[in-house]
Formats: C-alpha cells, structure tokens, sequence
C-alpha cells in the first residue's frame, strides 16, 4: 500500500489497564495492515473505540464515545466506518447494533484478530470467551513510556455478588508463561523499566496451568537488568505467605502492591460473596507489615453496598483511620444486572452513595498526606516519564505511586532527561504528590 492511499484510524480506549492492553493488540493488528493512526476523528477513515462496561458509569461513557463518534460519521462526506470493540460489546451486542444503526462492525472479547474483517465488511464477532488464553501480545503496539502494564491473564473465577466481569470476560485462565516472558525481553529492549503485573488476580496465576504465581515471579526476577515489578489485583484470598516471602526477597519488586479487599465489615464481606471476613483481612495485613515492613499497600473499597448500615461504614472508616491506609480509591457501588447482588433489596439512593465515598475519600486523602510528608527530605528512586518544555519540569513517580491513579512527582529542570530512573531527593509536597530536585549521581533502579 503505498503512502498516497494509506487509510487511517481514530482510536478511542477506555477503561481499565487490561482493556488498555487489549486496544494495544487490536492497535497491533490494524498497523499489520498499514492502517495508520489519525489524531483526529474528522480525517480517519475508521472510527474505533474500545469500550469497558464493568459499571454503570463506565457503560455511561462508552456509550457516549459511541455516539459522538457516530455524529462525526454522519456530519462529514468523508466515507468512514464505525467500529465498536472491548466490554460493552462482548456484553450488550444485540443492544448496540438495534440501538445505534451507524455501528459497522463489532468485536468482543478474544476476537482482536477479527478486526481486519471489519474494515471493508459489516459483520460483528461476538463468542463466549474461551477456556485457554488466546494469545495475541506478539503484535501489541509498543508505548513510549518507561512503564508497561503486563496482562498475565484473564476472566476470573471469583464470583463476587456484584461483579460483571465473568459474564464478560468468562473464567480465570493464564497466559503461557514463555508468551509473557517473550514480551518482557521485548519490553525491556524498548526501555522498560517497570512491569505492572494485571489480571483479575495476580496472585492465582498459573494454577490453571500446574503453575503458580512464583513461577512468573521468579521468571521476572531473573531477567536481566535493573526494572521495578509492581503487582496488582492481589486477591486477598490468594495472598500467601510464599508471595510475600518471595517480595521480601527479591531485587526487582518495587516496595508496593494492590490488594483489593473492597469492605471491612464481615457482614458486607459475606453479602459480596468475597470469601474471607474481617478476621481474614486483619491476619492479611498483620503478615504483610511483618514481612514487608516498608511496602505500600493500596486497596479499593466499595460503598453503599445494599444494606451497608451507618454501623457497617463506620467500621470501614474507622478501619481505614486507624490501620492509615492512605494509597486506595473508593467505588460507590453500581447496580449492575445479571449480578448476584442485582437481587438484592435495601439499595441506598445515590446521593448516600456519594455521601459516603466522598466522607471515605476524605480520610484517605488525610492519611496520605500524612504519609507524603514522612518522605520531604529523603533521597530517592524516580522514574521520569515526560518533560514539560514550557514549566521546564520532567514529571514521575516514586516506589509508593502506581501509574495513572496515584501521586507524581515533579522536578524542575531545565531540558529533557531520559525516561527511567533517577536519584531525587523530596524537598516539599504539593496538591500532584511531591516536588522533587535531582542529585547528581548516578544507580541503579531501587526503592530509596
């Protein structure tokens, strides 16, 4: 295809970092076929967005992205198909395609390489997902950033009362672990120097495959070079004391990690089908602070659960004062059909909901600024991810903030570094998280 008839794409992403993963490989498959990306909606030939659809309000924006894009389609002359992909088709297909007539073409979950089909033929590729990894990450576009979200699988077999993500994403299955370890090779010869482990729980994989997650973790610890390894959605079912011994250990763990554990109260613990009770979570945090003392723990809570007493919240907010858990983002909940808790009765009003996720937002944000004033003064890892020419300031984060949801640090300069790791010391805080200034010498990555 030569460069006077290459077609273009405006591709529109949301959602979660695994959906974001997905929108890399689908972005891979279309850059096979010379389609190129368009910065604008106006000029491309293909209009895509990559939906989520895990509550209410992400079904809201998806749905609105839909239809801006469909406006655009028809307002012009320019002869451009709409292409709907991600959460909200896997999980409303039929919907979509009656309700919004401009849609072309549809794919769902475990269909990416489908995706050429839709460029010249209305068609939509919506199948159960299947019960093996489909592999697809070898075509994944690469970003330029010193980070990198590693998605070691997918689905889940948790059946958390209101939680969507089965009846989308179907079981818990994992990706090969030489699949993985060929993306980290490619990731590291792109300049990564951090893994964000993603899936729906880290901390099961490989059990479907006669593995486990220290399999992937020694994988990871073995590769060469200096680069953080930052887990997320840890369940707390999961959390066993060989993964925290095995981080207590290890040279490329970066001093952080999620663990969802969603409420306090072992009344909504149960209500939530989440598998442990309060006892659980206090034994949980009781080994992670014995065994790794130093690392930050983030979490997630949702409110206004159906039949969330005053007491039942009290006792979260008393638990998140007095245990000073200050990196963690608060859900109110969504009512969400086809779940278990769809059923339930006693569902708060939602300005009850937001009452209560605005009154739990507040102590955590008090407790971290508590804690971001312990680190004014101490030298410390960064990693630089961009240079803002205008304010002269390179801007990243520290061990203790995860990409996109958590604190940056800024550091005044007066040209472009490179992306990676950095030696700062902490000299104030600010509304972003930290202001950093440079020391100039030169490590290796580390946590301080």
């Amino acid at each position: 295809m030569s460069d006077s008839v290459k077609k273009t794409v405006f591709f529109k992403g949301l959602g979660c970092p695994k959906n974001e993963v997905d929108g890399d490989v689908i972005l891979g498959y279309l850059k096979q076929r010379g389609i190129e990306m368009s910065e604008t909606a106006e000029e491309a030939d293909y209009l895509l967005v990559n939906t989520c659809a895990f509550i209410q309000s992400a079904k809201e924006e998806s749905i609105e992205e839909i239809l801006k894009l469909a406006a655009v389609k028809n307002s012009n002359g320019k002869k451009q198909r709409l292409l709907v992909s991600g959460c909200l088709s896997q999980r409303y297909p039929n919907e979509l395609l009656t309700q919004i007539g401009e849609i072309d073409g549809m794919i769902g979950i475990d269909e990416y390489d489908k995706i050429g089909t839709l460029l010249d033929t209305d068609s939509a590729y919506i199948t159960r997902p299947p019960s093996l990894y489909k592999e697809a990450h070898a075509v994944q576009i690469l970003r330029e950033r010193p980070f990198a979200y590693l998605k070691i699988a997918d689905g889940c077999d948790c059946r958390c009362s209101y939680c969507a993500i089965p009846m989308m994403r179907g079981d818990f299955r994992s990706r090969k672990l030489d699949a993985i370890s060929s993306d980290v090779d490619r990731l590291l010869e792109h300049g990564v120097v951090e893994f964000d482990l993603i899936a729906q729980d880290v901390a099961y994989y490989g059990l479907d495959l006669g593995k486990g997650p220290l399999d992937l973790l020694q994988m990871l610890e073995n590769k060469p070079g200096d680069f953080w390894v930052r887990p997320f959605y840890l369940h707390p079912k999961h959390m066993s004391d060989e993964i925290l011994d095995f981080f207590a250990s290890s040279k490329k763990y970066c001093g952080y990690l999620e663990s969802p554990i969603q409420h306090i109260s072992s009344s909504q613990l149960k209500r939530m089908n989440r598998g442990y009770d309060r006892d659980h979570i206090y034994d949980m945090i009781e080994r992670l602070r014995a065994k790794l003392p130093d690392t930050v723990w983030r979490t997630t809570f949702i409110v206004g659960f159906p039949g969330e007493t005053q007491k039942d919240f009290d006792e979260l907010c008393t638990f998140v004062a007095e245990q000073k858990i200050h990196r963690a983002g608060v859900f109110g909940y969504s009512h969400e059909e086809g779940t278990a808790s769809f059923r339930y009765k006693n569902v708060h009003a939602q300005a009850t909901i937001a009452a209560r996720q605005e009154e739990l937002t507040r102590i955590i944000n008090e407790n971290a600024d508590d804690f971001n004033s312990t680190l004014v003064g101490k030298q410390m890892t960064m990693i630089v991810e961009e240079f803002d020419s205008e304010a002269l300031a390179v801007t990243g984060r520290l061990f203790c903030d995860a990409p996109e949801i958590d604190f940056t640090i800024c550091v005044p300069c007066g040209k472009a570094q490179p992306l990676g790791f950095h030696q700062v010391r902490i000299v104030d805080t600010s509304p972003e998280g930290f202001v950093g200034e440079f020391v100039p010498i030169v490590v290796s990555g580390g946590r301080t």
